[in-house]
C-alpha cells in the first residue's frame, strides 16, 4: 500500500529524493544535481510516495511564495505509469487549494505535457530550455 506523507528538507529522506531525481531527471542529460543549489527547497513543501516497506517511489516539490508552482514532480523509472505521480500531483493540489491557491503552475517536459493534460493543465507557453535541464519545456497551468 502506498503512503505520502511530508519530507523535512536535510532529512534522510529528501537525501533520498536528490539521488531519485538526479537518476531520473539529470543523470539521462548527462547533468549532476549535485551540482546545483537546493536551499530555496527549505521553504518548499516537499512529499514522497513510499511503498509499504518505506522504499521512496515518487517525490513532489511544490513552492509557494507568491504562487503555488510544481517544481519537481519524479517517479522512479520502472513505476512510471502506476498512478504515483497522479498521487503526488493531486496531493500537491489539495494542499495548495487548502492554503487558498486558486491555480497550480508548473514548467512540464514536453515529453510529460501529456500526463499533466490528463490530469487538467493547459499549456501557456511556447517551448523553451530550462538551464538546470536543458530539453523542451512549457509552461502549464490548473485552476484549482
Amino acid at each position: 500500500m502506498r503512503q505520502i506523507k511530508p519530507i523535512e528538507y536535510g532529512s534522510p529522506e529528501y537525501l533520498e529524493t536528490l539521488e531519485l531525481r538526479n537518476r531520473v531527471m539529470r543523470i539521462p542529460l548527462g547533468l549532476d544535481i549535485h551540482r546545483e543549489d537546493f536551499s530555496h527547497e527549505k521553504a518548499s513543501a516537499i512529499i514522497g510516495a513510499f511503498d509499504g516497506g518505506g522504499r521512496l517511489l515518487g517525490v513532489g516539490v511544490m513552492s509557494h511564495k507568491e504562487v503555488f508552482k510544481v517544481e519537481y514532480l519524479c517517479v522512479d523509472f520502472e513505476l512510471q505509469g502506476t498512478g504515483v505521480g497522479g498521487e503526488l500531483l493531486d496531493r500537491m493540489e489539495a494542499m495548495a487549494a487548502e492554503q487558498g491557491g486558486k491555480t497550480m503552475y508548473l514548467d512540464a517536459r514536453v515529453t510529460a505535457q501529456p500526463f499533466y493534460i490528463r490530469h487538467g493543465y493547459e499549456t501557456t507557453s511556447e517551448v523553451f530550455i530550462m538551464e538546470c535541464a536543458p530539453v523542451p519545456h512549457v509552461a502549464m497551468e490548473k485552476p484549482l
